[in-house]
């Protein structure tokens, strides 16, 4: 019983430890002009932004490692008869993943480069005048990423991410949102 004691006590205090040195980032991005794929073809998206938060514990001098949930809202790029009909279309993402943050060069221990891999839920919505359009469909798939970016001594950092975000369709085929987010943000000590 003591020795059982004496292991929780241990995990415990590890951590503890571990959580004492975590950080919480959180940032706000302008996502460029996508595209978005799906099993009738391919359209541009406009501007879009997004929001996330990532939780981050260290496990090495180089590497960190942790959960993240963002929100992304972009519209589908009009053509002249959506225009001429008023109709809109507006794609959310929902990714949550599991993130590496690894710090590569010493010299420089502010460059960062990241990886995400997790489940994005995806949601379609078209609207429109009263009677003609408003339906919605959503589903899940896959989200993955891949970044740059610099920590600033004060808080502050900056990132540069390239990103897809899949969701299953209604119909049975798969819909994919790739684009790229400049992204600004707050890191948090715990």
């Amino acid at each position: 019983m003591k020795k059982l004691v004496l292991v929780a006590l241990a995990v415990v205090l590890m951590a503890s430890s571990a959580f004492a040195k975590a950080e919480m980032k959180v940032k706000v991005g302008l996502e460029t002009g996508g595209t978005i794929s799906d099993s009738y073809g391919s359209n541009d998206m406009d501007m879009g932004f997004g929001v996330a938060g990532e939780l981050l514990f260290p496990v090495g001098s180089m590497i960190k490692v942790g959960p993240g949930i963002g929100v992304s809202i972009a519209n589908i790029s009009q053509d002249f008869y959506m225009k001429y009909f008023g109709i809109t279309e507006t794609l959310t993402s929902i990714p949550i993943y599991a993130t590496v943050e690894v710090t590569p060069i010493k010299a420089v221990p502010g460059i960062f480069f990241k990886g995400n891999l997790g489940l994005n839920i995806g949601s379609l919505s078209v609207s429109g005048p009263s009677g003609l359009v408003g339906s919605s469909s959503s589903g899940a798939g896959l989200y993955y990423g891949i970044a740059a970016g610099y920590d600033f001594p004060f808080g502050l950092f900056l990132e540069a991410m390239y990103s897809g975000n899949g969701a299953a369709e209604s119909g049975g085929g798969t819909l994919t949102y790739s684009k790229v987010t400049l992204s600004a943000g707050y890191k948090f000590k715990l």
